[in-house]
């Protein structure tokens, strides 16, 4: 767990092209990543949300659609139809950068990493690279269900670390819901640190599944700043987030509301799908 905190500094990060060289050291505005920067790392592709509240990721879809899309990393893959269409308008551009950084740089593995919804993005981008022949680590937080069961299955099998990092009940991870076809990766690091807000190796517990409710997916309500703290505040590069909607938006409380209904159909259906499990 201890390499787990550094790479929240790369939700700082936003992706900008042309990409640097893989030659280029990695640097940071406003010093966002100095255990990185010191060391010299190279190559890192980093992804952040492009709409880090849950009012921008649930209050347009007001009857919780949540669509899937086919793709083709494995059969019977379904992924969310946004998450694959922002992956797609950077891809060839993302994929072509990493390889060319790892070729400069053999020793190097390629490190994907994002905050919030950038952590579904890196997820779909860490499967490709890996498809693709690039040793490629994974490292989100805060990151929504990306696709169905098939997904998850297959990005979780494929070789390179993979750290999956929620804390305590941030809203975020719990979407989009179980019940509507969708699964998160394995395993997640459930971080639920103390009143003096560091977080130990005790205080981050391990929770293996793909439908698993009994850590973050178990949480309810509607806490925004629990979102925007991963080891250290996240939030650099976001606009300030607002749960309160203007006309026609859903209001905090009916936002809480349906996020509690939905964990609620979620830990119902998690807890059906154990008791099948353990009865095969």
């Amino acid at each position: 767990m201890a390499r787990v905190p550094a790479q929240p500094q790369f939700g700082r990060l936003r992706f900008r092209w042309p990409a640097p060289s893989g030659t280029d050291p990695v640097t940071c505005n406003e010093d966002g990543c100095p255990r990185f920067a010191s060391h010299n790392a190279t190559v890192v592709d980093s992804f952040i949300g492009a709409v880090l509240d849950t009012r921008g990721f649930v209050g347009v879809d007001p009857i919780f659609l949540f669509l899937q899309v086919p793709c083709d990393l494995t059969p019977n893959c379904l992924v969310h139809s946004g998450f694959q269409l922002s992956w797609e308008e950077v891809r060839d551009r993302a994929m072509a950068a990493a390889s060319a950084a790892q070729a400069a740089n053999p020793t190097y593995r390629v490190v994907v990493t994002g905050h919030s919804l950038g952590g579904a993005i890196a997820t779909l981008a860490a499967a490709d690279l890996r498809a693709a022949r690039v040793a490629a680590d994974l490292y989100t937080y805060g990151s929504p269900r990306v696709g169905n069961l098939a997904l998850a299955e297959f990005v979780t099998n494929q070789p390179g670390a993979e750290y999956r990092v929620t804390h305590t009940d941030d809203p975020v991870p719990r979407l989009p819901p179980i019940w509507l076809n969708y699964r998160h990766v394995s395993p997640e690091y459930w971080v639920e640190e103390g009143s003096d807000g560091v977080a130990t190796a005790d205080e981050v517990a391990y929770c293996p599944g793909y439908a698993n409710v009994q850590c973050n997916g178990g949480t309810t309500g509607l806490n925004v700043e629990a979102h925007l703290w991963y080891f250290q505040e996240v939030s650099g590069c976001s606009s300030d987030i607002t749960m309160t909607g203007g006309e026609g938006g859903m209001s905090e409380q009916d936002l809480e509301a349906k996020l509690n209904q939905s964990a609620e159909m979620d830990k119902q259906l998690a807890n059906n799908l154990q008791a099948v499990e353990r009865q095969a």
